[in-house]
């Protein structure tokens, strides 16, 4: 008569079948050795191998001759990515058409398939099957990627925190170090201490007595996480008026530029390019002398008008972007990570003249 099977024999063959219907291993992937269970559950290698061949039996492990035991089902295999972006990236200048641009170049140079998927605002785009999605600026597509566990890449923006960072690869700049930056350089062009501008008043030296530095910032829309996060960075280090534009784009801020420039005489901090440029072509077109104007991005606007700007790093960023793809077109890391890229000055006050 047979001996009847302990708790513990149990205990470990129901943590075996747990360590299959957790998400850990996925189909096709190689499962723990026999002398792998022995060592962890504390087991002889014979039980070990007799639970792995149970579970064998009950369709939950298959064994491969000369190779070992894996879990059923043919392993995933992706040929390539799709690029999931948002429509404004179309917009020749913009900030998500560099992305797309630099991306596209590196992918190419790494011989990797590509296909552009266009976001659409009301409903998710349809998840090609055998392609790892890049997303950009879509929340209803990154919303379907949490729900099904569906692994992705998410270019500037961090990924949830919770159980769907396991699945979401992020690749994100640091906007409120870029804020701080930001500050910095004005503080620095205004020969002023920081420090002295939160100071009790009886402690401050001449050239930071209040009202003699007047700061602004024109930020994105006042409800973008990025530029919340560049002024905040700002505000961390200088008091400053906030003006919010209507948009990321020239047009979006065209109108606030009065406001903007009347509160920042001192130094202004355009939280993107595009909203510089709206700042100078106004003063420029009312043949007003612009105050000293930092952006962000290094967008080709940046150049084109010799603007002091917080420099993402594009090739750095694409770089990391094309490695993580890479990667998961080889074989998926189990645990997602998260890249935050800080971005550097770029200055040209030399040519600005005042």
């Amino acid at each position: 008569m047979a001996r009847p099977r302990s708790s513990k024999v149990h205990q470990v063959k129901a943590r075996l079948l747990a360590r299959i219907a957790d998400g850990l291993h996925r189909p096709g992937d190689r499962f723990m050795s026999n002398r792998a269970i022995a060592r962890q559950f504390v087991v002889s290698y014979q039980t070990a191998d007799r639970l792995v061949r149970e579970l064998c039996a009950e369709g939950k492990l298959v064994r491969r001759s000369r190779s070992g035991t894996y879990v059923p089902g043919k392993r995933r295999t992706r040929i390539g990515a799709q690029l999931i972006f948002h429509p404004r990236a179309k917009r020749m200048g913009s900030f998500g058409a560099r992305l797309l641009a630099e991306l596209i170049v590196r992918l190419d140079q790494q011989h990797v398939a590509w296909t552009i998927t266009w976001a659409e605002d009301r409903r998710p785009v349809r998840l090609l099957r055998d392609y790892f999605p890049v997303i950009w600026e879509s929340s209803q597509d990154l919303s379907v990627c949490v729900k099904q566990k569906h692994p992705a890449l998410l270019l500037n923006q961090p990924s949830p925190a919770g159980l769907a960072a396991v699945h979401l690869e992020s690749i994100s700049v640091d906007d409120f170090g870029g804020g701080v930056s930001a500050a910095q350089l004005l503080a620095q062009l205004c020969e002023i201490d920081p420090a002295l501008l939160a100071a009790p008043r009886a402690h401050r030296g001449r050239n930071s007595n209040d009202p003699a530095h007047r700061f602004a910032v024109l930020s994105g829309p006042a409800d973008d996480p990025r530029s919340q996060e560049r002024v905040r960075g700002f505000l961390s280090i200088l008091p400053a008026t906030v003006v919010p534009a209507q948009s990321w784009f020239f047009e979006g801020a065209i109108a606030e530029a009065p406001q903007v420039v009347k509160a920042g005489a001192d130094g202004i901090f355009c939280c993107n390019d595009r909203l510089a440029q709206a700042v100078r072509d106004w003063c420029h077109h009312h043949k007003i002398s612009p105050p000293p104007l930092v952006g962000f991005d290094d967008a080709p606007i940046a150049e084109q008008i010799s603007l002091t700007t917080i420099a993402i790093p594009w090739r750095e960023m694409t770089a990391a972007a094309a490695d993580v793809i890479q990667q998961w077109l080889d074989d998926a890391p189990i645990t997602a990570s998260r890249r935050i890229f800080a971005p550097r000055p770029v200055v040209r006050w030399r040519w600005v003249v005042r």
